[in-house]
């Protein structure tokens, strides 16, 4: 009797044990998964939170001759991140506005055509140094930490803003756009956003943008006929009577890159200097593209008066009646606007809807 009770009672305490055990095991493993969750919860918070730069930052970018025209590359390390900006034309600023830094602004200049109208209402709030190209003395007046934009305006001349090595020597840092360097092609803008992303810390904000720049590329492109063949084209800046500015656009191989892909040819991509109405009869380009600019002719003159010379009456664009305008600022501020200009292009060019 007595043995049956000690294996009972030991039982009973064998028992109490395991569920002692078991409870603390449960309990051990509520500890841990708790702490893996924490531990999931930061690294999550942690991926999330993507706009974080480490300075001194050194980015590959360019610096110019002294007269705009000759590009070399050039290792800059900036040493903060700068947070006062001089965009030296339209089309640099409303990129900047795109990446949220409207309150870095401290100045725009060169408005020389349509803006977006996405930005429109963040874009009234830079200061205006000039509606034309802006000089040295009135940039460095705006106390930039940098000035950002079109390569050929980083000048020393009365319409630039000096030269990289002029402004370094202020203490003001440039970032030329890759875009309007040469042999530039429409790679170069994802570049461009990637590396203001990464100066400005909005790393987040410049990858949803590229995004949206490649999704209007594709679209476009798409749009286009498998089948189709390429259509040649040649800028006209301006006509006035039987006086036609006839434009070969050699060195803006971003633009002609970009319009390469929906399938038009520059006709004088190889060509430098003037351009004669002789060579344009010879070339005979299938259509016109007619630029319009703020305080240039109107382009409805300019259109009238090249349908009216009869020096040009057998070109295959006028007697086609395929001559289209277009913008400045979409085509000459090198950044994502020139997708507006393509798309209305292709509607054209191709009579799509």
């Amino acid at each position: 009797m007595q043995q049956s009770k000690n294996r009972l009672m030991g039982e009973l305490k064998m028992s109490k044990l395991k569920k002692m055990t078991c409870l603390g095991l449960m309990a051990m493993a509520t500890v841990m998964l708790v702490a893996c969750g924490q531990t999931d919860s930061t690294n999550n918070e942690a991926s999330m939170n993507k706009d974080s730069t480490e300075f001194p930052l050194t980015i590959e970018n360019y610096t110019v001759s002294s007269e705009g025209a000759d590009f070399s590359a050039k290792e800059i390390t900036y040493k903060s991140r700068p947070t006062s900006i001089v965009a030296n034309n339209q089309g640099t600023a409303e990129l900047l506005l795109q990446l949220g830094l409207g309150e870095d602004m401290v100045g725009v200049a060169a408005l020389y055509g349509e803006g977006d109208k996405k930005v429109a209402e963040e874009f009234s709030k830079i200061p205006v140094l000039s509606k034309e190209y802006v000089g040295k003395e009135l940039v460095v007046g705006a106390n930039p930490d940098i000035v950002i934009g079109r390569g050929q305006l980083f000048a020393s001349a009365e319409w630039g803003t000096g030269t990289v090595e002029e402004l370094n020597e202020l203490d003001i840092q440039t970032y030329i756009q890759a875009t309007s360097t040469s042999e530039a092609t429409f790679d170069d803008l994802y570049t461009d956003i990637k590396n203001l992303g990464n100066l400005f810390t909005v790393q987040e904000k410049a990858q949803k943008f590229s995004n949206e720049v490649q999704k209007r590329m594709d679209k476009l492109v798409e749009s286009i006929p498998a089948d189709q063949e390429a259509v040649d084209y040649a800028y006209i800046f301006d006509a006035e009577g039987t006086n036609v500015n006839i434009y070969s656009g050699a060195t803006d191989t971003y633009l002609n890159d970009a319009l390469g892909h929906m399938k038009l040819n520059n006709i004088f991509s190889d060509t430098t200097g003037e351009i004669s109405v002789e060579a344009l009869l010879e070339a005979n380009p299938d259509v016109l593209l007619l630029v319009n600019y703020t305080g240039g002719r109107d382009p409805k003159e300019s259109l009238a008066d090249l349908k009216a010379n009869e020096a040009l009456s057998s070109l295959t664009a006028i007697k086609e009646d395929r001559i289209y305008t277009v913008d400045y600022n979409q085509f000459w501020s090198y950044g994502y606007q020139i997708l507006s200009g393509m798309e209305q292009l292709s509607t054209q060019v191709y009579e799509t809807n």
